[in-house]
């Protein structure tokens, strides 16, 4: 979700830029207003600019690389109970980049029918380390377990 978020934020960037560009060779002398960027976008654009302006061709560049990025990268799915705070996000993120891939691609949902635990989705495979499939495959019948709490 993020990579989406910043692939669209540099495109919308770069049609600014482009605008702006023209505005400036053609006159124009009062300016549009440049469009509010994520820290992360910020960051990006400086990077690549390297101390100077930017081209339009390097943003269709950095466009295409991201856009590449997303399509060959893996992506793994993971669904929790409830909306995955930062923190949680960050460090989900860390652990599936450290242990699986570098370059895997981590999307969040959430899902309060699991009652807790964790699906996970990669390609064709899901394995669901859910309570609510937990419950409903055990063999003890849920009023006994009512009966306990």
């Amino acid at each position: 979700q993020d990579l989406t978020a910043l692939i669209l934020e540099v495109r919308e960037y770069a049609r600014w830029y482009e605008h702006e560009t023209i505005r400036r060779q053609s006159g124009t002398t009062n300016p549009s207003t440049q469009p509010v960027l994520s820290p992360t976008t910020a960051t990006l654009l400086r990077a690549i600019s390297g101390g100077t302006s930017l081209q339009p061709k390097q943003l269709e560049e950095v466009i295409a690389t991201l856009l590449q990025y997303k399509k060959t990268s893996p992506v793994i799915t993971l669904t929790l109970a409830a909306p995955v705070t930062a923190a949680v996000k960050a460090t989900l993120t860390a652990w599936c980049r450290q242990e699986l891939s570098p370059n895997v691609l981590v999307s969040f949902e959430s899902n309060r029918t699991l009652l807790g635990g964790m699906v996970v989705r990669y390609g064709s495979h899901v394995h669901d380390w859910s309570h609510r499939r937990a419950l409903l495959s055990s063999t003890v019948s849920m009023s006994e377990v009512l009966n306990h709490v």
